[in-house]
């Protein structure tokens, strides 16, 4: 067994690095290893094991006794296995980070450094870029258009996106939460189970107040869909298509979401033919339903978190961004450039 590093610098570190894994024994070594490999030592490593079947846990325990190790007796999904291991975490930030990732020298060290030149900010989105090719990004910081079109930049090049800016939302692949804002928050909601999970933890950070700032130095490598598959995988279409409506609902103005529906039906129209061209048709019809059945639920926590938003239309309104087929064809034809 190896001995373990000291990577806390104070009683209290500043980040929590919480890590979900669900049969992820092929990443361990890469995403461990790199946390190991960082100058800067003020963290420690949470890792939450989803009841997986491989050998992850002993793997861990082995080669990497420095690991906070938290079982799950059932797969939780990246929701609840979060959620189980934000209780663990005793950093002043959590910062969520996929199993999948490699994180870059010096990435954890330049979060640190924007947390102490940014303090009008709260929660911080790395930079996540394709791991086959780390010159395009996974994740430049969620977005969302006017039209109703959400955009993550996924491929766009990195090189445009250098600067710190205010973004949407951040992507829960590789992002940093104050712990105590996670608490007040009650962490991700379990209804998401997986995906958009991240933006509506986020918009819920919103509406307490909360900025959030993308760091270009913060830069973490990506595999990508990793666990649950590609765009056309059954579990990503379900999942993408069912959580939309808690994620509108919850969080969105009338106003907003009106104008947002004639773009978001004309994805879905897009979405439903890809699917059957795949012969998976029905899992996206599935999402629907099922997103329909959670309308009451999500109502009622609309509620409770827009009766003391400190987030307005207008405020919202100048965080959603313009020209969604301009930047979307200018992504097609490889020329894409970060416009303010």
């Amino acid at each position: 067994m190896r001995r373990a590093p000291t990577y806390r610098e104070h009683p209290i570190p500043l980040f929590s690095v919480l890590t979900v894994n669900y049969n992820g024994l092929k990443h361990l070594q890469e995403c461990l290893g790199s946390l190991r490999d960082q100058e800067f030592r003020d963290f420690e490593v949470v890792l939450v094991d989803n009841a997986s079947r491989d050998e992850s846990v002993e793997f861990v325990r082995q080669n990497f006794p420095e690991v906070r190790i938290v079982l799950s007796t059932s797969n939780l999904g990246f929701t609840g296995g979060n959620n189980l291991g934000i209780a663990h975490c005793t950093g002043e930030f959590v910062l969520f980070l996929n199993n999948d990732t490699r994180v870059e020298p010096g990435a954890i060290g330049s979060l640190a450094k924007a947390i102490r030149e940014y303090p009008d900010y709260r929660v911080f989105a790395c930079a996540l870029l394709k791991y086959s090719n780390p010159t395009l990004l996974d994740s430049g910081g969620d977005t969302l258009y006017r039209a109703g079109f959400f955009m993550t930049f996924a491929g766009c090049p990195a090189a445009p996106f250098s600067r710190p800016r205010e973004v949407l939302s951040a992507c829960a692949g590789a992002a940093a939460y104050p712990r105590e804002l996670l608490n007040r928050l009650g962490g991700f909601d379990d209804d998401f189970f997986l995906l958009f999970e991240d933006m509506d933890l986020s918009m819920r950070a919103r509406h307490l107040g909360a900025k959030i700032l993308f760091v270009p130095d913060a830069r973490i490598l990506h595999k990508g869909s990793a666990t649950i598959g590609d765009a056309v995988s059954t579990g990503k279409l379900y999942y993408c298509t069912r959580n939309l409506v808690p994620l509108l609902l919850k969080n969105f103005p009338v106003t907003t979401l009106l104008g947002f529906a004639p773009g978001m039906l004309l994805n879905l129209g897009l979405r439903l033919l890809h699917a059957a061209r795949a012969g998976r048709a029905g899992a996206l019809l599935n999402g629907c339903v099922d997103g329909l059945r959670m309308v009451p639920r999500s109502l009622e926590k609309r509620r409770a978190i827009l009766a003391d938003s400190k987030l307005s239309p207008k405020d919202l309104d100048r965080l959603l961004r313009t020209g969604w087929f301009r930047e979307w064809r200018s992504l097609k034809r490889g020329n894409f450039n970060l416009n303010p």
